[in-house]
């Protein structure tokens, strides 16, 4: 136990360095910023990627190898302390007992007895007798499997951390965009995903976005497997890969001319197409299209009510021309170049997870709360008694033990010997 609280302290040390020195920066950045041998040990312990640095992963096996070797050390003694019982059968067992108590009952000791098992019983108590040579056992207990709580604890941590390197060794995450009526090939997953409609809900205002869907249709091997209208929060898994849904935006169709040869191309909004040499072409579209007072262009919804495309032509670094064009209308660009931007799509976002070790995660995350549950709620308590037989009764005594829960226990043993007594 000591070593996992050493390693938790070391861990949360190096988690504090990871948020003083800026994370996932060109080597450069630290050479500039720490000088040069600085910026060598962050290099040599990746502190400038400290949760995937080979000494975060090694302290996280460390812990989880020492969490593991306390699971396996107490699991025997634990389980021999839920499964098994004993009696306390001599007098002196009952003196000086945590929690006891003592007195006469004028019934039989085998009567006293089957008072004290109904007694037990109404309050959850588990009960066993025996009887040797006329003198009456009895042995009581509720709560046993409190003792497992802080076992399950360890053990979950252990199932938590396993998983997550599970994941972050053999899972993977991605983006995909898909127009619509495309079919895209999602990477490393086996199949691929058509989009077959896109639609948006806004709010009454008309303008802001409410909640968007994709109906998607899975695609392996040439068959459609799977079809699912996904949207944000209610995501789509396949073979353990899950599509969520992250964005959309629009995409341009259109037709280039360069000297005679025809290309057709479909372009997300905002994003460039090489023409020739360093010419390159940077759509824009306007899905209700207006011109504010001071002559820019901008779009008044997101609604495609006067649709437009603005082009930025690019040469090098130089904006070489800007306007504004109809869709179907053509564009020359000079020195051969032809472009006409014939429609427009939407496209949906989405974002690609595998993590194969969630289900060992989620365990894991169910083994702490039931864990906690044992600690906190199943407090173990045990209660020893014995009957001798004696003129015009019997002696009997009662004894406990409840180290979390000393106070109900005491109160227990005194109302079962009133109960057994009648007094």
């Amino acid at each position: 136990m000591r070593l996992a609280l050493v390693l938790l302290l070391v861990m949360a040390g190096v988690a504090v360095l990871g948020t003083i020195i800026p994370q996932g920066n060109p080597p450069a950045f630290y050479q500039y910023a720490y000088g040069p041998w600085r910026a060598g040990i962050i290099r040599f312990f990746q502190l400038d990627k400290v949760y995937r640095s080979w000494i975060f992963l090694g302290l996280t096996f460390l812990l989880t190898a020492s969490l593991l070797a306390c699971v396996v050390n107490r699991w025997n003694p634990l389980w021999r302390q839920v499964t098994t019982f004993h009696y306390r059968c001599r007098e002196d067992d009952y003196t000086g007992a945590p929690a006891g108590a003592s007195g006469f009952s004028t019934r039989s000791a085998g009567e006293t007895v089957a008072s004290l098992v109904a007694g037990c019983r109404r309050r959850h108590y588990r009960v066993f007798t025996s009887e040797e040579e006329g003198r009456f056992y009895l042995y009581a207990d509720r709560g046993r499997f409190g003792v497992l709580g802080s076992l399950l604890t360890h053990l979950s941590v252990v199932l938590i951390v396993a998983g997550g390197l599970y994941s972050g060794l053999a899972g993977y995450r991605g983006y995909v965009n898909i127009p619509a009526g495309a079919t895209v090939p999602i990477p490393r997953a086996g199949f691929a995903v058509r989009l077959d409609d896109f639609r948006i809900d806004y709010y009454s205002d008309g303008l802001t976005p409410r909640q968007y869907y994709s109906t998607l249709t899975v695609i392996e091997g040439g068959r459609e497997v799977e079809g699912r209208v996904i949207a944000v929060n209610a995501p789509l898994t396949y073979k353990g890969v899950t599509l969520y849904q992250a964005s959309y935006g629009w995409v341009i169709d259109g037709v280039l001319v360069n000297r005679g040869q025809t290309t057709r191309f479909a372009l997300p909004d905002r994003q460039t197409i090489s023409l020739a040499g360093d010419l390159r072409l940077k759509p824009i579209f306007y899905p209700d299209y207006t011109v504010d007072p001071a002559g820019h262009p901008g779009s008044k919804s997101p609604r495609p009510v006067n649709p437009r495309v603005g082009y930025i032509l690019m040469q090098g670094t130089r904006v070489a021309n800007y306007s504004v064009t109809r869709l179907g209308e053509p564009v020359s660009l000079g020195d051969g170049l032809e472009v006409t931007f014939t429609g427009y799509r939407q496209y949906t976002g989405l974002k690609i997870a595998h993590d194969p070790g969630i289900p060992v995660v989620y365990t894991g995350a169910a083994l702490l709360l039931l864990g906690l549950f044992l600690v906190f709620y199943m407090r173990r308590r045990q209660i020893w008694a014995l009957a001798i037989p004696a003129d015009g009764g019997c002696h009997v005594s009662l004894a406990g033990a409840a180290p979390r829960s000393q106070a109900r226990l005491e109160t227990d043993i005194k109302e079962l010997l009133a109960e057994a007594t009648g007094r």
